[in-house]
């Protein structure tokens, strides 16, 4: 599993919605900067960020079973 985020299509942004709608604290950022993932061990796959995020910036990866 891997959370990406494409910051070409991530703007700053005031509202932040991936890091203050994660329920598991996945995501973090620095006072003016973009979020990044801090503890994806914590993601639970839910894909809130995927489905809140604006821009369409993230990208929740999840491994195929075989």
């Amino acid at each position: 599993m891997e959370i990406i985020i494409d910051y070409a299509r991530c703007p700053p942004c005031s509202e932040l919605k991936c890091v203050d709608n994660c329920p598991w604290g996945v995501f973090q950022v620095e006072a003016g900067k973009k979020p990044w993932v801090a503890d994806v061990t914590s993601c639970v796959l839910c894909g809130i960020c995927e489905d809140i995020c604006p821009y369409k910036a993230i990208k929740v990866k999840r491994e195929k079973r075989p």
